[in-house]
């Protein structure tokens, strides 16, 4: 995965606010990460990884300071095991050890970002867009389902497994692309026209 991300997608790819990634830019990867070309705010797979575990540990109640921060990036950064101050990768797993040692399902964490990474790398496996069915509208594959309207109701509120029930469907990685394009920022000009659905 060499290509990077801006700070707006990485965010939606990680489901948190792209604020939050341009202050830990600010904070920790500014000073330690490579950038990939000058004024340019792109994200790499280690860096989206490193993001992803800061906020499941916020989330989790455990707040970092700017040195443990980077502490975990540069754990992170090390492809097979090794340690940097108290966090260590040994096993699929990220450990910190202490009087509140902390273990967490790299592994995991990885192989989902890696399955969402791709998502937004190839929409043609998720969406298509053809004259014949709701007028060029995209809607995903095999379905007569528009994009557009699962965006929409989950930027309304509405929950990912309440969608699955009334879009039965619609798959996991379909809802899961849905989620990721709820989330990115609105591409700048003028909208275009919602498609309506009318009951015949």
């Amino acid at each position: 995965m060499a290509a990077t991300l801006t700070t707006a997608t990485g965010a939606a790819l990680i489901g948190t606010e792209a604020r939050l990634v341009q202050q830990e830019f600010r904070r920790v990867l500014g000073s330690t990460a490579q950038r990939p070309a000058r004024g340019t705010k792109g994200l790499n797979f280690r860096e989206l990884l490193y993001l992803q575990v800061v906020n499941w540990l916020s989330q989790e109640g455990l707040q970092l300071s700017p040195s443990q921060r980077q502490e975990v990036y540069f754990t992170l950064s090390r492809s097979h095991g090794g340690s940097c101050g108290q966090w260590a990768r040994r096993n699929g797993q990220l450990i910190r050890a202490g009087a509140v040692p902390v273990s967490l399902d790299l592994a995991g964490a990885s192989q989902t970002l890696r399955r969402r990474y791709r998502l937004l790398q190839h929409p043609e496996r998720i969406v298509e867009s053809n004259p014949a069915i709701c007028s060029g509208e995209p809607v995903f594959l095999g379905t007569r389902v528009p994009l557009s309207v699962i965006v929409g109701q989950l930027q309304a509120g509405a929950g990912r497994q309440e969608l699955a029930s009334d879009f039965p469907q619609l798959s996991e990685a379909a809802l899961d692309f849905a989620e990721i394009q709820a989330r990115l920022p609105k591409p700048p000009g003028r909208p275009k026209k919602a498609l309506e659905l009318r009951r015949s």
